[in-house]
């Protein structure tokens, strides 16, 4: 039905959007008003306190002093001798660790008569001052994020962690909107220089502190964006008319402050268009009393800046600044110097009625009030138990992680040259410069293709410059990166003359992409910008943002961040190139709906399997929603424990090859027209028609409902019958059949292989190499394949697993495309995506130490198995072949695995058309008992049946294959799901079943499945009443 919206209509539409609007809006302020209400009205509480306290101590209330956790013996004593004496309000703790400071906190506060009210700078989260704790991303890389959620997020985050430790006061957001590139004290501090995103950013993280029951403090009134020094060293001056001042520097606190902000701090300042008078803001009546409480209605806290800072102690004494400060408005004293002179000189100026009693108690209440409302009159001391812990969450990483990757600014991108595209047409170079060992951002690069790192320390010399420059005349693009850079304009942000000579050099011939982890500001100092390709801003050298910017580099996830401030007129703010989420990532279980303790399960499976001897190691990787968040290795490469397998180390594969390499040269092949799966085998390969499998069609054949035999011993058929007597093999152990090969299977000792099968010396007759110092003849080949042209037909219909179809299968691919099996799926498919170590023959590309071996072969070979294909048939067959053969890791077998999830699809190149995907994924016969697909095998069709290749949690949508070495791949599409198994279960011989016995790959898959949880969406409490340049309506 077609709806036409009336006049009418639509203005009962938009009266109920207001009404729900408004509903929104009263539920999300509720609990910010909730602090500025406490503070206005009377407090039994508060009341029967203060009717305790004398003089003295009603005074002390304002004090805030300074105190350290890693400071000696005699600071901290002389501290509670502070507390003790004068009983003064609170505290703001500085530098130190978090186990001495919940230890401080608690001593102090049981000297104190009235709890104390502790503080931090916590900007950016407690590990600003402490060790061990969260440090998350500074306020100029979250001024990037377009979510502001996230930082609603972050400021409970922040909040919780405060609470944890006993910090009752964050000074925290800074509101300050920069627009000054040299400000030397605020800088990355600021949310940026846009007023609307630092209104709306300083107001969610500000509500998501008080949130969590913590009193967020803006800071600097009136605006420290725009000054030039900094008023730690001496008094910065604000010379900007009051329009100005309006428009741009007041804009975010007076947004906030309607919004119910606890605390503002004042800043020492000279603004001489507020008060032409008084030089500093702190002390000023005009800023704190008639602009900041009277004309902005701000009914909170306000604090002193830090009375020791130079921008204000240059120009008063001890004691008489803090008189001042009181006079003009201020509540709190913070960081008084001297509390005895202080004091003194307090009730001094109310003798003198500079000051009078009435406003030194309305300013106790008013604090105690705020006490009141943080809890402090049910106090109870820090639990120190677990304190780690509680303030290193798992939710807390998260959102650091997520914070970096909505961060990420990608200001420039040449003919869309991000996410990179034909991975296989690039030689890549990564240039960390700045570092002086492979780092995170370089680790991640190296996930995606392959990649040659170089680093370039700060303090390398010209002649190392210039044999780098030589060095990279070979790749066609650069990725180079900036790193140990400095947030500070004062020391030129970390850049020096020669990264910036070297990448204007080598971005004159090369394609390049430039990222800065550092701050935005230090762009500026490059030169010939317009040469780089692409130009990413990460802000920050820290490892998420590293992880995260990498990345983006490859698509792993998706470039959102807009730039905060400008940079120059080719990248003012709000520049940001948004790009497309399109290879796999790595995230977090919980970023995807998955739970890290639920999985973490999977550790003690593994281990069990390794201790009993199911498997010397295994590489175990899950990945949901295109995110990898599980990618672990297991033990060893034997039980002889010398080398520990670790990600990048390569596996046999065995039957995965039948969809890794054989199924994906089918489907393909099947789009482009070259075959029909319901056509005969003997249209599409000669040798076929030629024998009675002629008429077998390929669905039969990929469906195991062909009638072949399950497979034939083609190594066994090459012994020399007379080198043994009766029989080759026995079931009995003897002198003479000595040798096992398998539980209760013995051969001759005796036996010979045929002449003219084997040599021990390469030769143009023997020039395939099966193992080490074995060859074996080329004609063999033929051999085989017509050994299984020939061989007869099972009696009975039905579903019966077999080898031989997928070798023909090989075979009928390499005729038909005019390439072997694996040159066609190394070309087709493992270099475009970046899976770098699938494909067949290992030890010809790959180092021999990342290669796990498989078995100690005392039969065929007569050695141990390592680069060399485990399945003797595929090793006879020259070690490439359509059943078995492929070697890989975990890592780049997910890249092939995404891409069938993904439907064919994968880093915006089409790989297999989704409809092929879909006919070969689902049941071949859905009409009959086969469960499999084309190719792909399937859950068992009675989710009841435990002898099925999955859990039975596994949907019926979901496919994949188990190979003969210990490993498996499934794919579910309904949960969005790659689970990837590999192991050497058969070393050092074939006949360890464990692995099957221990179910150990299906109980793994079972905590997958287990571990998923229902997503959840995060409410939206405030963003409808979020600034922006078009909706000012909201706030007036």
């Amino acid at each position: 039905m077609l709806y036409i919206f009336s006049p009418k209509r639509i203005l009962i539409l938009f009266f109920f959007y207001l009404l729900a609007f408004s509903l929104a809006a009263q539920n999300y302020v509720q609990d910010q008003y909730l602090l500025v209400d406490q503070l206005n009205r009377s407090n039994h509480w508060a009341d029967s306190i203060f009717s305790t306290m004398n003089e003295d101590e009603k005074i002390s209330q304002l004090f805030m002093i300074a105190a350290y956790s890693n400071k000696n013996k005699k600071e901290t004593e002389r501290i509670a001798a502070l507390v003790d004496k004068y009983q003064i309000g609170g505290i703001i703790f500085f530098h130190g660790e978090p186990g001495k400071q919940a230890e401080l906190s608690n001593w102090y506060q049981s000297l104190s008569k009235v709890p104390m009210w502790l503080g931090m700078d916590a900007e950016n989260g407690l590990g600003m001052r402490l060790k061990q704790t969260i440090s998350y991303p500074r306020q100029l890389m979250l001024g990037a994020v377009q979510d502001n959620e996230l930082i609603y997020r972050l400021g409970k985050q922040i909040g919780k962690e405060c609470k944890r430790l006993g910090v009752h006061v964050n000074f925290a957001p800074v509101m300050d909107v920069n627009n000054n590139p040299a400000n030397p004290v605020i800088n990355s501090r600021s949310f940026g220089e846009d007023r609307y995103n630092v209104a709306n950013k300083s107001y969610a993280f500000a509500n998501g502190m008080q949130s969590a029951g913590i009193i967020a403090v803006g800071k600097h009134f009136p605006g420290h964006g725009d000054t030039d020094t900094d008023s730690h060293v001496d008094l910065p001056i604000l010379n900007h008319n009051r329009a100005r001042l309006d428009s741009i520097e007041l804009y975010p606190f007076k947004k906030v402050i309607a919004q119910g902000l606890g605390g503002v701090m004042i800043s020492h300042l000279n603004v001489p268009a507020l008060d032409s008078e008084q030089k500093v803001a702190t002390l000023s009546q005009p800023i704190v009393s008639d602009l900041l409480k009277d004309e902005l209605g701000f009914k909170g806290l306000v604090f002193t800046d830090a009375l020791n800072m130079k921008g204000v102690r240059k120009y008063y004494d001890k004691g008489k600044v803090d008189v001042k400060a009181l006079k003009a408005g201020n509540d709190v004293l913070l960081f008084t110097e001297d509390v005895e002179i202080s004091l003194k000189e307090i009730k001094a100026a109310i003798e003198k009625g500079e000051l009078s009693w009435d406003e030194v108690n309305e300013k106790c209440k008013k604090i105690l009030k705020a006490k009141y409302w943080l809890g402090l009159h049910n106090y109870k001391p820090v639990n120190t138990e677990r304190l780690w812990s509680g303030l290193n969450t798992q939710e807390g990483f998260i959102l650091r992680r997520q914070l970096a990757e909505q961060s990420i600014t990608l200001l420039k991108n040449d003919r869309n040259l991000l996410p990179l595209k034909r991975l296989d047409t690039l030689r890549v170079a990564s240039i960390a410069m700045g570092a002086s060992i492979r780092n995170r951002y370089q680790e991640y690069l190296g996930r995606y293709t392959n990649i040659d790192f170089y680093q370039v320390e700060k303090d390398a010399t010209k002649e190392h410059f210039d044999i780098l420059k030589e060095k990279l005349d070979k790749y066609n693009l650069l990725i180079v990166s900036m790193h140990d850079t400095d947030q500070r304009p004062s020391r030129n942000f970390g850049i020096t003359e020669q990264t910036v000579q070297l990448l204007s050099e080598i971005s004159a011939n090369k394609k390049v992409i430039f990222d800065l982890f550092g701050n935005p500001y230090a762009l500026d100092k490059y030169q010939n910008l317009n040469d780089l390709d692409a130009i990413l801003i990460s802000y920050q050298d820290s490892r998420e943002a590293q992880m995260a910017s990498a990345q983006i580099v490859f698509g792993g996830l998706a470039a959102k961040g807009k730039l905060p401030v400008t940079i120059n007129d080719d990248f003012p703010v709000g520049t940001g190139v948004e790009t497309t989420h399109n290879r796999l990532g790595y995230s977090l279980p919980e970023q995807v709906g998955l739970s890290t303790l639920k999985l973490n399960v999977i550790d003690s499976i593994a281990e069990d399997a390794i201790k009993k001897k199911a498997t010397p190691g295994c590489q175990i990787l899950i990945a949901r929603s295109g995110k990898v968040v599980f990618n672990k290795s297991y033990g060893h490469h034997t039980y002889a424990k010398k080398r520990p397998v670790r990600n990048p180390d390569i596996y046999d594969l065995a039957s995965l090859t039948k969809i890794t390499a054989t199924l994906p040269a089918l489907m393909q092949m099947t789009d482009e027209g070259w075959i029909d799966v319901d056509a005969n085998i003997g249209k599409y390969y000669s040798k076929a028609k030629e024998s009675n499998k002629d008429s077998l069609i390929l669905r039969k054949i990929l469906a195991h409902e062909a009638r072949l035999l399950s497979w034939k011993p083609f190594h066994w058929e090459a012994v020399d019958s007379a080198s043994f007597k009766d029989k080759l093999f026995s079931r009995r152990y003897s002198r003479r059949y000595s040798l096992k090969l398998d539980r209760n299977l013995y051969i001759d000792r005796n036996y010979k292989f045929k002449k003219g099968v084997l040599s021990k010396v390469k030769s143009d007759t023997y020039p395939i190499e099966v193992a080490k110092n074995l060859y074996i003849n080329k004609n063999y080949k033929d051999t085989i394949v017509q050994g299984i042209l020939d061989s007869d037909y099972r009696e009975k219909n039905g579903y019966k697993y077999s080898d031989l179809g997928f070798i023909l299968m090989g075979e009928m691919i390499q005729e038909r495309s005019g390439e072997p099996v694996d040159s066609y799926v190394n070309r087709h498919f493992y270099r475009q995506l970046g899976a770098g170590t699938l494909g067949y023959h290992p030890k010809k590309r790959f180092s021999m130490n990342r290669i796990v071996p498989t078995q100690n072969d005392k039969f065929f070979r007569r050695q141990w198995i390592k680069g060399y294909v485990h399945d003797p048939t595929s090793a006879m067959l020259g070690g490439v072949a359509g059943h078995a053969g492929m070697f890989g890791n975990a890592s780049d077998l997910a890249k092939l695995a995404q891409m069938y999830l993904q439907k064919g699809e994968y880093g915006s190149e089409m790989y297999i058309g989704s409809e092929t995907m879909q006919e070969f994924t689902s049941r071949a016969y859905p009409e009959g008992e086969n469960r499999r697909g084309i190719g792909f095998d399937k859950p068992f069709l009675d989710p009841t049946d435990e002898n099925g290749p999955t859990s039975n949690l596994a949907s019926l949508s979901s496919y994949g294959h188990t190979g003969f070495t210990g490993t498996m791949i499934w794919i579910d599409p309904d949960y969005d799901l790659v689970y990837i198994f590999l192991s050497n279960r058969i070393c050092p011989d074939e006949s360890n079943a464990k692995l099957m016995e221990m179910d150990v790959r299906t109980k793994i898959q079972e905590c997958i499945y287990k571990a998923v949880r229902p997503e959840i969406t995060p409410a939206r409490h405030f963003s409808d009443l979020l600034v922006s340049p078009l909706d000012e309506r909201i706030f007036n």
